[in-house]
């Protein structure tokens, strides 16, 4: 081999040696200065590659996050190390191939309507229980599970989820863990908008639907009205040639309860749901709080059997099951497919709605929590990227616009300084600012907590809205108020118990409690403060008007003179004390040419106080001369409005 040929050899030797990627593990946010140091690569040279990649912004504080830090090195020749972290989480099992060998399951069915439609009385009714009085205003509060044993001998899991549109996100949950929904509409109320809220969502999870017209013996009932009311929002009827079933029912007297019974475990035979009671145990959080013997929880069985000593994983927290208490207060040996329960023992409070996992074993649990409070950090850190590079933005933005301010102001010989302060003055003031009303929310269990935070997140405008500063759930403490006295907020106490110490500590402290046991009626409040905070409505009315006639000068001092403006009342009164505003043009485009008070109003030579319709009278204007012939003079007053949102 010649050494030409060797030296060929060589250098495609090298090159090929060139091509092989580096590996690099990169961080999850990381910023392009950073990124530059990592990839061998000068800053300068690194931002032009990433404006040729299609980068909008590639200044050297920008943060990347992984996926985007990792297609740039990929680009650059390196290989990104994947992070497999996600194989210490714990998963649901499969779906089983062949389902129907395996035995049923009680089918879960969710009581959904409109506020005060009755719900609670027809579950009271199938129980044979009374709840309705220890419910507040007679509206459920937050998720109840109930297994029921029908005199057929058919067990149903029965959901009462509330009925109030506020506790939407809890209805949602409710539906997605349902097999039937029975939807219940007041015979002399109709179809309303949590009705039509019910139906969308049991609509979208794919939830078969049972009508339970309520109130039928009621005076003012019109069923005929219901039916076509619920075909016209897409309840396909069986009277109009549909599937769903409409019973007739009186949750108190009992009438067309049974029929309504026999409908649900009808319609939960041909369903046919069936689980396995072995294996890996699956559920759901249905409700979260904390008793004398320690955070619970109650969870709905979906898949396994669940007994003490099960380690079970939800969200970021786990639990080893001390107990197992069923809807009646009874310690249970064990927990079916469809069955709720309520556990304890939880390291953490679960929060409802959560799946819940079996794990083999405690450090399992442990890995598994650990993970997925390391995800949920990286999230937070991703939305606190957004925010971060957002702030470097406008502050380099502002930067800029100081700069080019100053520069236009050192041309014109101006002060930049005093050009730069007056240039941001003017930016506030056509910059309209939210003003916040900020609250710290405190519930009875995280379920009511949830459902607060989703009333009263949405209250306000463009101009004054509702912040939640923090929410949780627990008795009102002194940590609560102090936090609330710093940051000017209200503390929301929802069905808790009052407590005088800490109500008497909150008036020391300036610090508003309000206090409810029904969520309409917080929402109702909180808009009223909210309401409160609102800038009145600047109302003008006009209360005289005059034209200027004729402009003649008088003596002032010595021989200065100035201009008076001679006019006449053509309507109302004009006094000395109002405010005036002078407007000039043809009608309808007419154009306000001042806008301040009178220094003079005279009656031939006599100082007035005011002048009435058809008089003639002299006005002079402060600090201003510039009138014409033909202009017009308004006086007006200003009445500020309380506004409501």
């Amino acid at each position: 081999m010649s050494a030409k040929e060797l030296k060929k050899l060589k250098k495609a030797k090298k090159k090929e040696a060139k091509k092989e990627l580096i590996p690099i593990l990169l961080p999850q946010f990381i910023s392009v200065e950073n990124l530059s140091t990592r990839l061998n690569v000068p800053l300068k040279r690194f931002e032009r590659q990433l404006q040729e990649m299609g980068f909008e912004e590639t200044n050297g504080d920008l943060i990347l996050n992984a996926e985007n830090a990792g297609l740039i090195a990929q680009e650059l020749g390196y290989e990104v190390i994947v992070d497999r972290s996600d194989e210490l989480d714990i998963k649901p099992r499969p779906p089983a191939e062949d389902s129907s060998i395996l035995p049923q399951r009680p089918p879960v069915v969710t009581i959904m309507g409109h506020v005060d439609h009755g719900k609670t009385t027809l579950l009271d009714w199938l129980r044979k229980s009374s709840i309705v009085d220890s419910e507040h205003g007679g509206i459920t509060q937050h998720i109840g599970a109930f297994s029921v044993t029908m005199p057929s001998g058919k067990v149903i899991t029965f959901l009462d989820t509330p009925g109030h549109a506020a506790f939407l996100s809890m209805r949602e949950r409710g539906a997605n863990v349902t097999d039937i929904v029975i939807l219940v509409v007041a015979a002399d109320d109709s179809v309303k908008p949590q009705t039509i809220e019910a139906i969308k969502h049991a609509k979208a999870a794919e939830v078969p639907i049972i009508v339970a017209i309520n109130k039928c013996d009621k005076d003012g009932a019109n069923i005929e009205k219901v039916k076509n009311d619920l075909s016209v929002n897409g309840v396909d009827i069986e009277d109009f040639g549909g599937e769903t079933q409409v019973v007739c029912v009186s949750g108190k007297s009992g009438m067309g309860m049974e029929d309504l019974e026999e409908a649900t475990v009808t319609l939960g035979e041909l369903l046919d749901h069936r689980a396995e009671p072995d294996g890996q145990v699956e559920g759901w959080v249905l409700e979260a709080t904390t008793k004398k013997r320690g955070r619970v929880a109650t969870m709905l069985v979906t898949r396994g059997t669940l007994r003490p000593g099960d380690i079970i994983v939800a969200g970021r927290t786990w639990t080893r099951i001390k107990t197992l208490v069923n809807e009646h207060g009874e310690e249970v040996h064990c927990a079916s497919p469809g069955q709720p329960v309520e556990v304890d023992g939880w390291r953490d409070q679960p929060e409802a709605g959560e799946a819940c996992l079996q794990a083999d074993t405690e450090d399992r649990a442990k890995r598994a929590v650990d993970y997925r409070i390391e995800k949920y950090q990286r999230i937070q850190q991703a939305i606190d990227m957004e925010a971060i590079n957002k702030t470097r933005r406008l502050q380099r933005e502002k930067e800029e616009r100081e700069a080019a301010i100053r520069a236009t102001a050192i041309e014109a010989g101006e002060d930049p300084e005093e050009a730069v302060i007056k240039a941001n003055r003017e930016l506030e003031r056509n910059t309209q600012t939210t003003i916040e009303v900020p609250l710290i929310i405190k519930g009875d269990v995280d379920g009511s907590v949830e459902a607060c935070v989703e009333a009263l997140q949405g209250i306000g405008n463009s101009e004054v809205k509702t912040r939640i500063i923090r929410a949780s759930f627990g008795e009102v403490s002194e940590f609560d108020i102090d936090h609330a006295a710093a940051s000017g907020a209200y503390v929301v106490s929802f069905n808790l118990p009052k407590d005088p110490q800490m109500f008497q500590y909150a008036r020391q402290r300036g610090v508003n409690i309000l206090a409810h046991n029904i969520i309409y009626r917080l929402a109702d409040e909180v808009k009223e403060k909210v309401q409160d905070r609102l800038p009145p409505r600047i109302k003008t009315n006009v209360t005289g008007e005059a034209e200027v006639i004729a402009i003649f000068p008088i003596k002032i001092k010595g021989r200065k003179t100035k201009n008076v403006a001679g006019c006449k009342i053509n309507n109302g009164l004009i006094s000395k004390k109002s405010k005036v505003r002078v407007l000039r043009g043809p009608e309808g485009a007419k154009e306000e040419v001042y806008n301040g008070t009178l220094d003079s109003l005279k009656n031939v030579k006599l100082d007035v106080t005011e002048m009435k319709k058809g008089q003639e009278c002299g006005m002079g204007f402060d600090g201003w001369t510039e009138f014409l012939v033909g202009d017009r003079v308004q006086s007006y007053e200003t009445v500020e409005e309380k506004r409501y949102l």
